[in-house]
Parts: C-alpha cells; structure tokens; sequence
C-alpha cells in the first residue's frame, strides 16, 4: 500500500522570518539627498550671516529674508531624514524634537521680522523726509537769493524744482513702504509655512509607533 505524498505546509502557516533591519534603498537615496540639501541649507546660512552682525537691523532683516527663502529646502531636507530614519526610533525621536525646536524658532523668528521691518521701513522714510527737506531748504535759499546762482535761473522755475522734488519724494517714500511691506510680508509667511511642517514633522517623529 503505498502512502500519500504529505502536502507542502502553507506560507501562512510558515512562521514569520526575521525581517532585514537594513535600509532599503529608496531610504538611502533619501538620506544622501536629505543630508546634501541640510548641507546646502547650512552653508548658504552662513554665507549670508558673515560677517555676524547681530545688533545690526539691517544685518538681521537680510538674513531673516534670505533664510524665509531658502527654508524651504531646510523642511525638504528634513522630511527627506525622517523618512530615512523612521523604522529606526533611536534616531527619528531626537530628530523630532529638533524639528519641534526649529519649528518653534520659526515661528517666533517671524514676530522679529514684523518689529524689524517696521522699524526699516520708518528709518528709510526719515532718511528720505530728511534729504527732501536738505534740498528743498536750499531752493528756499536760492529764491531769497542767498545764493549765487545764474540770471537766466527764474523763481517760477525754481518753484517748479521744488515742486518735481517734493513729487519725486512722495512717489519714492511709496516704493520703499511697498518693497520693505512685500520683502517682510514674503519673509513671514515662508517662514511660518515652514515653521508649521517642522512642527508637524516633529510630531510624526516622536510618535510613538
């Protein structure tokens, strides 16, 4: 009598083998591209704050502007870590509370570029309210006739001259209120774009999972 073949065991019935901890490599291609944009992120930051001149108002808005528009390499950079190190929690814990860190330097870096922009932005009107009146007092002079000027110079056309000036300060003061407005205004809200994906990395990230 012969005997049946005995049937193969099922997969499933197969124990679970001991799954590789090795990174895959989609994962590898995203720590080598997430470590270069940090790379680039942190050497362009300190390009652009050298020399250090952290008193400076003029220093902090170009810094805090160029650093708004550059962030968002920083979150790209980041994300691309996290993914790399999710399956390793030694790792994607500490690098989720620095992203909460970062993500609330970001937020509180914005309310320093509304106090500086505005301050620029009055400092720019003065300089340009003070050379109005600079040269606006010396064709005063002129038409008193303190000073010395050529016969063939009339006080209608020197009234024209102050009134192409006070026109040419009015539409400057403008541009410079625009640009400043538009410069912080870019500046705030890249960073608190930013400043939200850093925080809800950092809350992925200490997860526990």
């Amino acid at each position: 009598m012969t005997s049946l073949p005995r049937p193969f065991p099922s997969k499933t019935n197969q124990p679970a083998t001991h799954q590789s901890t090795y990174p895959t490599p989609g994962k590898n291609i995203c720590l080598i591209v997430g470590l270069t944009c940090l790379l680039g992120f942190l050497v362009d930051t300190l390009v652009l704050s050298t020399p250090p001149d952290p008193l400076g108002l003029e220093w902090r808005v170009n810094l805090l502007q160029q650093m708004g528009d550059r962030s968002i390499i920083l979150l790209f950079a980041v994300a691309l870590l996290m993914y790399a190190f999710w399956d390793q929690r030694s790792l994607k814990r500490p690098l989720g509370f620095i992203c909460l860190v970062l993500g609330v330097a970001f937020m509180l870096s914005c309310v320093l570029v509304i106090r500086d922009s505005l301050i620029l932005q009055k400092e720019a009107l003065q300089n340009i309210s003070n050379q109005e009146q600079q040269a606006l007092s010396q064709i005063e002079e002129a038409r008193g006739g303190n000073l010395n000027l050529p016969e063939s110079v009339t006080p209608e056309q020197l009234q024209q001259a102050s009134q192409q000036l006070s026109s040419q300060a009015s539409a400057l003061k403008e541009n410079t209120r625009q640009g400043i407005t538009k410069a912080g205004v870019g500046s705030m809200g890249n960073l608190i774009a930013v400043g939200l994906g850093l925080l809800g990395l950092g809350r992925l990230g200490i997860k526990r999972s």
